[in-house]
């Protein structure tokens, strides 16, 4: 009888020595608008990879000369034979993006200029005159954008600056990830709870960012949080643009707080 009694005392303690470890840092934390009750925190993820099936040229025709209206015929004559090579790629007009022109005259670079040539101000000895035009092409058709490419570097003044995949259907992948974020911080939490004797009751707060009372008084370095991968196009030593596009990588990260009590 007095062994059950001192069982049973020894139980009463633990869970209240439990429920005082779990109600402690709530009368230190409620006043930066977390519960004022027992919770726990949660962090969910969910990720997936896709092949790209999209893919962004980011490029720009520039022509330096003499004069301006030698410099602005070169440009003239470079854009027609890029409009000729996206059209001829069956690339259609509301996929391309060409909507400024830049001219004007080029300086030798200054002592105080970090660029390599000065196109304003009038500072250091004039060179020439230069012209140039960006261009963003979407490639929805990515087996043949390596042949685009190919086509487009042979046309003089063309300079590349990026080639990009994405995804057509990312904002619809995002959704469904968030959803599976959403389930895997309940598994978590569940897990986290059941071998404590406690359960969830309600949900308090769910965001996609973290709550930054809980971040800076717990976890002094900062979240990251990956939405989408780059990838890196690779050039054959024979110089032909030969490209291997690395998947997509799409991701979630939710935060959620758990109302909690002893589970009965």
């Amino acid at each position: 009888m007095i062994a059950d009694r001192n069982q049973f005392g020894q139980h009463l303690l633990m869970k209240r020595l439990l429920f005082l470890l779990i109600t402690i840092p709530i009368s230190i934390f409620a006043e930066g608008g977390l519960p004022d009750r027992p919770y726990t925190y949660v962090e969910g993820t969910a990720e997936i990879q896709k092949p790209a099936d999209i893919v962004t040229l980011r490029f720009e025709i520039v022509f330096r000369a003499a004069d301006q209206t030698k410099a602005n015929e070169q440009l003239q004559a470079g854009g027609t034979k890029v409009f000729g090579v996206l059209k001829e790629s069956k690339i259609n007009d509301t996929d391309v993006i060409a909507e400024s022109i830049r001219t004007g005259p080029e300086f030798e670079q200054s002592a105080l200029s970090s660029s390599s040539y000065s196109y304003s101000g009038g500072r250091g000895k004039l060179i020439g005159y230069f012209a140039s035009r960006p261009f963003e092409v979407a490639v929805h058709d990515v087996p043949s954008f390596p042949k685009v490419v190919e086509k487009l570097l042979a046309i003089d003044g063309v300079e590349f600056s990026a080639i990009r995949g994405s995804l057509s259907k990312q904002k619809e992948l995002e959704d469904q990830l968030w959803e599976k974020a959403l389930a895997d911080a309940r598994e978590r939490a569940d897990k986290t709870l059941k071998p404590m004797g406690m359960k969830i009751d309600s949900v308090f707060a769910i965001s996609p960012f973290p709550f930054p009372e809980i971040q800076e008084r717990f976890f002094r370095s900062p979240e990251r949080v990956i939405v989408t991968g780059s990838n890196v196009p690779t050039l054959e030593e024979s110089g032909l643009p030969k490209f291997r596009l690395a998947p997509l990588t799409v991701s979630q990260t939710v935060h959620v707080i758990y109302l909690i009590s002893p589970a009965k």
